[in-house]
């Protein structure tokens, strides 16, 4: 099995360059084959196989927008958005790992010095976490005293750090309202089997319990502090991805990989175009015009889909490069990303009826993609109806419903 270079270290000031992007996505696509051929044992043991947890790791997939200042590939946006499309059409449930963690250790880049001196102090590593319900910490001398119980976890099998959602106990210092963020190495958890669901069984989103865990203060962001905020000030500073907004980044990014996933399922009923319209005497299904309609429309709403993220992406790559990013673009950008999740819904909804009932059997591959889609189109930050509520408050001058950091 062929490898990706390793990352640039030492380059800041741009995106990867685009020589390096394109051999990353064109080895996205050759694994392909190898994905779909591990995705059903991923998904009977809930959590990636060996061989593709070891693919992830040696290959740099976790490290793709972890700043090259770190030892990560920096890509941009819009390259991440490339990668994760080609990996989820080999297995939806790999890109939703390979994007959480992505996602939280290029966050953990924008923490406090302290924080990023201690988590990549001997390079990049996989960070994974979860934030609600949060944990709680208590201030003891010299550091916190960690306790909580956190699901969701994906990645929690990938992942060496951990970056969690923690409350104050008994604190004097300054509290802002929000989640503290404190980061434990992944040794200190116990991993509790609890991820039994529907779609996206393979990303081992379990839950992590701490007890009694100390970490040193240089390990907690307290919301009083500029933690995810762009701060010139910092030591560790000057790759674009410090100029990006955290929300908009993961929730774009985190769209790509069911953007791929949906391109998967339209392939699959393409590629069925023949056989017979059941019941009828039309024949094979290109004689059928409904037929012929439906896949049409199901691959105009995935082109609307990708259309979409990409201008959204390129959004986030020019900011990157210095240009703003307004209140009212971040408004539009999140109603935007609704108009996303409707486009693949319909989508995936009108392929499985195309499909057939043969394709809600267990061992169709389509049948996977479309409860995975199913599945993480209804996390929060995919929830269209906020972020069209958001955008409608904005026009008509209403009191807002989250303040502008969390979309």
């Amino acid at each position: 099995m062929a490898t990706l270079a390793k990352a640039p270290v030492g380059q800041v000031g741009a995106w990867a360059d685009k020589s390096v992007a394109d051999k990353i996505v064109a080895r996205a696509k050759e694994l392909r084959p190898f994905l779909a051929e591990q995705a059903p044992e991923g998904e009977k043991r809930r959590n990636p196989t060996e061989a593709v947890d070891r693919m992830l790791k040696e290959e740099g997939f976790l490290q793709l927008i972890v700043p090259q200042r770190l030892g990560g590939f920096g890509l941009s946006p819009t390259d991440f958005c490339r990668v994760q499309m080609e990996i989820a059409k080999g297995d939806p449930a790999v890109s939703w790992v390979m994007q959480i963690i992505n996602g939280t250790s290029w966050i953990t880049s924008l923490a406090p010095d302290g924080v990023q001196d201690a988590v990549f102090a001997d390079g990049p590593q996989p960070v994974c976490g979860a934030y609600n319900p949060p944990g709680k910490a208590r201030k003891v001398d010299g550091g916190w005293i960690i306790n909580g119980a956190w699901p969701y976890m994906s990645g929690s099998r990938q992942a060496t750090w951990t970056q969690q959602g923690v409350v104050l106990e008994d604190y004097d210092g300054p509290v802002v309202p929000g989640i503290n963020m404190c980061y434990i190495p992944m040794s200190e958890f116990e991993i509790k089997d609890t991820w039994f669901v529907s779609g996206m069984q393979g990303t081992g989103s379990d839950t992590a319990i701490a007890k009694d865990v100390f970490i040193p203060d240089s390990q907690m962001a307290l919301m009083n502090e500029r933690t995810g905020q762009i701060d010139p000030t910092k030591k560790h500073f000057g790759a674009p991805s410090d100029l990006v907004p955290a929300v908009p980044m993961v929730r774009t990014t985190g769209l790509a990989q069911l953007v791929g996933a949906v391109e998967a399922m339209l392939e699959i009923v393409t590629a069925e175009s023949g056989k017979p319209v059941l019941t009828t005497t039309i024949g094979p299904r290109t004689g059928s015009g409904a037929y012929m309609r439906d896949l049409g429309e199901s691959a105009a709403l995935v082109e609307t889909a990708k259309t979409i993220l990409f201008s959204l992406a390129a959004k986030l790559d020019r900011v990157g490069m210095g240009e703003e990013f307004t209140a009212e673009e971040k408004v539009r950008h999140r109603a935007m990303g609704g108009q996303i999740v409707e486009s693949i819904h319909a989508a995936s909804e009108s392929l499985m009826f195309q499909a057939g009932s043969s394709g809600f059997s267990l061992d169709k591959p389509i049948n996977r993609y479309w409860r995975d889609i199913s599945m993480a189109l209804r996390h929060i930050q995919n929830i269209p109806t906020i972020g069209y509520e958001i955008q409608g408050r904005a026009l008509a001058g209403g009191d807002p419903i989250a303040p502008p950091g969390s979309y």
